[in-house]
């Protein structure tokens, strides 16, 4: 990708490798991780994946800029547990979501001492939380079709 060293740390099981399907996204990257503990069902998913990150970009060299992609799954459910609860709601959302903001400040500033990079956050999907009478994310709609994300440049 246009001189970029490109790194994804996946966090839902479409990063996987593990079928044909979470193969996909990870063979456009020139090095790709997955871990169980990224995935949802772990309270310190974010944790996990920014440790990763800060450690890989730890061996970069500083040669080519490096484009770093962190697919966040802990804003994907189930996040009830955010709130020490079985249920998902805009609350836990939101509370997943201050969660991970926890660890992005670690992960720009564990950052900022390398010469170039892009990195781009998100989420797989948005959620319908009663939007117009809908609940869930298996359906098309706009509000499923929002998806979280951000993205930072430097240098």
């Amino acid at each position: 990708m246009h001189g970029y060293r490109t790194v994804c740390v996946g966090g839902v099981t479409y990063f996987s490798a593990e079928t044909p399907l979470g193969s996909v996204l990870p063979a456009m990257f020139h090095e790709a991780h997955w871990r169980p503990e990224f995935c949802s069902l772990e309270i310190d998913s974010t944790r996990h994946q920014v440790d990763l990150a800060l450690e890989l970009a730890d061996t970069y060299d500083g040669r080519r800029p490096l484009f770093l992609f962190v697919n966040i799954s802990a804003t994907h459910v189930p996040h009830g547990h955010y709130l020490d609860s079985s249920t998902d709601t805009t609350a836990s959302q939101a509370a997943a979501l201050a969660y991970v903001d926890e660890h992005l400040g670690r992960l720009l500033d564990g950052l900022t001492a390398k010469k170039q990079w892009l990195v781009i956050l998100c989420a797989d999907h948005g959620d319908a939380y009663g939007d117009d009478g809908y609940q869930g994310r298996g359906i098309a709609h706009p509000a499923v079709w929002n998806v979280p994300y951000a993205a930072w440049v430097h240098g």
